[in-house]
């Protein structure tokens, strides 16, 4: 059985590592619009950097990094709850996991720092995993109804059709 002070240290690690993502995750979702406002390169498409092209793309609409924004903020705040800890990780895990890509595929030198949050938010799972593992177990329950084939194929077969009429309208 651990002792007290080892609870208590490791309590302490454990927020310490939740307000390290939470207040990192929440500036870096308020300066999303800043970050890529009004990037300007001129050079053609075929001297650009990695680097240049991505933060051209970021920086072509006001709307997109807001939106990114929006979920790095929400994100954070809904990480120092409890009860929304284990989805945070899972939003912002999403949201870094994009980040990541796009960092290691256009050369950014920020990659080391979102692998770096990324690691954080496992260590937060490791910590909550009775609670994780818990949430897993309901989500992968067997279902206790006989399975309705019946039903499914006849909505695959009308999900086929509105698929074809979709090709042909649109």
């Amino acid at each position: 059985m651990m002792s007290i002070s080892k609870l208590k240290i490791s309590h302490l690690i454990y927020w310490i590592i939740i307000l390290t993502v939470s207040v990192s995750m929440l500036v870096y979702g308020l300066a999303k619009p800043l970050q890529f406002s009004d990037y300007k390169v001129d050079k053609t498409l075929d001297k650009m950097s990695g680097h240049d092209i991505m933060w051209i793309f970021y920086s072509y609409s006001k709307t997109y990094p807001i939106i990114l924004g929006f979920f790095e903020v929400m994100g954070a705040v809904l990480l120092l709850f409890s009860r929304t800890r284990i989805f945070a990780c899972f939003l912002l895990s999403a949201m870094l996991i994009n980040i990541i890509i796009q960092d290691y595929i256009y050369e950014i030198l920020a990659l080391s720092t979102a692998i770096y949050y990324q690691v954080l938010i496992i260590l937060i799972l490791c910590f909550d995993s009775a609670k994780l593992k818990e949430i897993i177990c309901v989500l992968f329950a067997p279902d206790k109804k006989n399975f309705p084939f019946i039903t499914v194929g006849i909505a695959l077969v009308i999900a086929l059709l509105l698929k074809f009429f979709e090709t042909k309208i649109f």
